[in-house]
């Protein structure tokens, strides 16, 4: 059984204007913005967060990339260094 949280946030009326008709539809708002920051930050893996949402992985993964979150990470140069793997063993095939 999970733990539920409950906070109060009073948000200025311009904002609230702005942001979502009603409580709930803000409520989830918030709360698929805490487990996307959560994700981007590598505090919570992709399943963790598709389960906290109560969604499919791919249906996830979507919502990562419409809030431009990648889904994989490389570090600098890791193509050159790969590009220069395979251009070294094509190499050696045809030789």
């Amino acid at each position: 059984m999970g733990h539920t949280i409950r906070f109060e946030w009073e948000l200025p009326k311009p904002f609230l204007d702005t942001m979502a008709i009603d409580d709930a539809k803000l409520a989830e708002d918030v709360k698929r913005a805490a487990v996307l920051d959560w994700v981007r930050t590598e505090q919570l893996s992709w399943r963790a967060g598709a389960e906290l949402l109560e969604m499919p992985l791919r249906e996830f993964l979507t919502l990562m990339a419409a809030h431009k979150i990648p889904a994989a990470e490389f570090e600098a140069g890791w193509l050159d260094k790969e590009l220069e793997s395979f251009k070294a063993a094509t190499s050696q095939d045809t030789a």
